[in-house]
């Protein structure tokens, strides 16, 4: 289903943004590569959580790692029917025999999406080179696009760009919480908040920078 989907003109804008702004650093919290998709510089663009398309070994011992991987279903026995929707409660999930998963080529073990799930850690070198980034000098602005920011890493970065001197633009569906526990996380003054969908309101706030998005 991922790779079916296509970037929208948010990711198009953001990618243009990027390209025109070298010093630009996207921390993207999705795994579906469509920002890379969209032409976004691999330079300036960090997957935090990792990538559907990456694969990696179970093992933590082992290494092995596959990465843009486009098989789609990465081996026979994960192909759906053209009428199946995954996302619908109603269909049953198939059993599928341990010996019919993708296996490690190396060791034998289990294979995995490259992603992060809940309760484990981001990859140290995305942490350091955040705090690299951030550790060049100010910051004048941060978007926050289509995200609560209640997720840890990832939210914390709010408040440190704010310690750079940044700004908040906060793009998205859902108004704000206004009583946040955490005040470093709280809209101020001198912020601003964008409510609809970040595929029509991020290109056309970005228009006069990065042109009109088709």
């Amino acid at each position: 289903m991922a790779s079916k989907a296509k970037p929208n003109r948010g990711h198009i804008a953001l990618a243009k943004l990027a390209a025109r702004k070298p010093d630009f650093l996207a921390i993207s919290q999705n795994i579906d590569g469509l920002s890379s998709r969209a032409g976004h510089p691999s330079s300036s663009l960090l997957h935090i959580h990792g990538s559907l398309f990456d694969i990696k070994c179970t093992n933590p011992n082992c290494t092995y790692i596959s990465l843009n991987n486009d098989n789609d279903p990465i081996i026979p026995a994960l192909q759906l029917s053209d009428d199946y929707d995954i996302s619908d409660a109603r269909f049953s999930i198939a059993s599928i025999p341990i010996a019919s998963l993708p296996h490690c080529p190396e060791c034998a073990s289990l294979l995995r999406p490259a992603i992060v799930w809940f309760g484990e850690q981001t990859p140290i070198t995305s942490r350091e080179r955040i705090h690299s980034w951030l550790d060049q000098g100010s910051v004048d602005l941060m978007l926050v696009v289509g995200t609560s920011a209640t997720v840890w890493p990832a939210a914390i970065y709010i408040h440190s760009a704010r310690l750079k001197g940044a700004r908040i633009a906060v793009f998205n569906t859902e108004d704000p919480e206004i009583d946040v526990d955490d005040e470093s996380q709280r809209l101020r003054e001198q912020d601003w908040f964008f409510k609809g969908d970040a595929a029509a309101v991020v290109p056309d706030m970005l228009k006069e920078v990065v042109r009109m998005v088709v």
